[in-house]
């Protein structure tokens, strides 16, 4: 297994990981926060865009059943869900990245 056959929310992590290093390169931080600023185009931008789309959905969902009886409400706002979602992101294309490794050291 290669790279370009591991998946990550559905789209190549290859081309997640290359969207995610142009915006690291392009990252400053100031007062303890981080911002990415990068224009990511073709199918590098479209893979990210839809991977975080997913993930921010999936983010949604659970804190929207946090509000039912038995709950622990969740308040994150839409930029801390949008943050939290790049987070997981970064940690699943990680974890399936280093999956690939293991399998391919254990062949």
């Amino acid at each position: 297994m290669t790279i370009t056959d591991v998946l990550v929310e559905d789209e190549p992590a290859e081309l997640l990981l290359e969207a995610i290093t142009a915006l690291m390169e392009n990252s400053e931080e100031s007062a303890g926060m981080t911002s990415f600023g990068a224009k990511l185009a073709g199918d590098s931008g479209a893979a990210l865009v839809h991977a975080l789309g997913r993930i921010t959905a999936e983010l949604h969902a659970e804190d929207m059943r946090s509000f039912l009886p038995g709950g622990t409400r969740n308040k994150r706002t839409e930029e801390q869900r949008g943050a939290d979602a790049f987070i997981l992101l970064v940690d699943r294309l990680e974890e399936a990245l280093m999956s690939r490794t293991a399998d391919d050291v254990a062949t």
